[in-house]
């Protein structure tokens, strides 16, 4: 996942998160999960700002 444009993406992306969230560092999935933190962070900015 390169971008979320949705909230379904976002849930599936969170859902993700909570999988691999203590994932061991310098792995494939600490990786994914910087990713996906950076992409869910740009979401949240973009259309939760109202809250």
């Amino acid at each position: 996942m390169e971008e979320i444009f949705t909230e379904d993406e976002y849930r599936e992306a969170l859902r993700r998160f909570l999988e691999i969230c203590d994932s061991p560092g310098n792995t494939p999935e600490s990786e994914e999960l910087e990713q996906l933190i950076t992409i869910m962070e740009i979401y949240e900015q973009e259309n939760c700002s109202h809250l």
